[in-house]
């Protein structure tokens, strides 16, 4: 080995390794570095960025527009019409009743706090490694336009570590993570996959019975669009060749977890390939989809009973 392979060795080394100053136990110097970058970007967008409202209140309004009877979908939006709704219904059908008693400028901190709780969680728990992963890019900008992709990447490290029925709320939220039932099947765990399919089928019939036309209204105005009216950073792929590429990448991910189980090994490449897939399929790959990367973090610090237990 090289000098130079040495030395470089020996700073990646001292970034990564926690700094020992007598008895204490420091965190590492890389870990500070990010931090410091993620609490920068984070009183940015506090001071410009949080003192208006922003996606959430689609999420509000969505809720709004159904306790009062009004339509949900606007067939004449673009996707870059302020406060457009393009979710499922489920969503809308719950903050529903919360929007006749919470203001959209109180549902605006409760989504925030939901948000930071989320990636708190993420980081372990560890305020430090919250701020570090705001210096992901994509994580910053999440948090500037409050978008839900922080909540299903917990969700999804929750679907996997576990009970895959957090896969339902997720799929409720987004679709893209019905993902998960094609990963419990190619892992074997074809009891699981049954088990979440007809649960998640019955909260979905129970969705379209409270609310049918706005179900067909869903269809009209959302699926005959299905990510082809330039909601991504790469307009050139069509969704439906991304959403085939994610469903190959579940695939994938079910099988190399499978193997890693029967070695009796940690099952988190194949679950980081999933969360890849889901990024890959998801309905609007906008910079903040990429956020849903971090779930990875988690997955891949922490064995199975660390998680289960955390």
């Amino acid at each position: 080995m090289s000098s130079v392979s040495r030395s470089a060795g020996g700073f990646a080394g001292r970034l990564t390794s926690p700094v020992i100053v007598g008895s204490r136990r420091l965190p590492p110097i890389g870990l500070v570095l990010l931090a410091a970058i993620g609490f920068a970007l984070l009183a940015v967008i506090v001071s410009f960025e949080w003192t208006h409202l922003n996606d959430e209140y689609a999420y509000w309004q969505a809720g709004a527009r159904l306790w009062t009877g009004e339509a949900l979908y606007d067939p004449a939006a673009a996707p870059n019409t302020p406060y457009a709704y393009w979710y499922p219904p489920p969503l809308a059908q719950v903050l529903a009743p919360l929007t006749a008693v919470v203001s959209a400028d109180v549902f605006a901190v409760l989504w925030t706090a939901l948000l930071l709780g989320s990636l708190w969680w993420l980081g372990g728990r560890n305020v430090l490694v919250a701020l570090a992963l705001i210096a992901f890019l994509p994580v910053a900008v999440e948090l500037r336009v409050r978008n839900v992709h922080l909540v299903i990447a917990v969700l999804a490290v929750l679907a996997m570590r576990r009970s895959p029925m957090y896969w339902i709320p997720a799929t409720a939220i987004k679709i893209t993570p019905v993902l998960g039932i094609g990963y419990l099947a190619a892992a074997g765990r074809w009891r699981e996959a049954v088990r979440v399919a007809v649960v998640g089928a019955v909260v979905l019939a129970a969705s379209v019975v409270l609310a049918p036309a706005t179900w067909r209204e869903f269809l009209d105005v959302v699926g005959a669009r299905a990510g082809t009216d330039g909601g991504s950073l790469f307009p050139a792929v069509p969704f439906w060749a991304r959403l085939a590429a994610g469903f190959v990448l579940t695939i994938v991910a079910g099988r190399v977890s499978a193997r890693a189980a029967d070695r009796g090994m940690s099952p988190r490449v194949g679950e980081a390939l999933l969360v890849v897939a889901l990024v890959v399929a998801n309905p609007t790959l906008w910079a903040t989809a990429f956020s849903m990367l971090v779930a990875i973090v988690p997955l891949w610090r922490r064995d199975d009973r660390q998680v289960s237990a955390g």
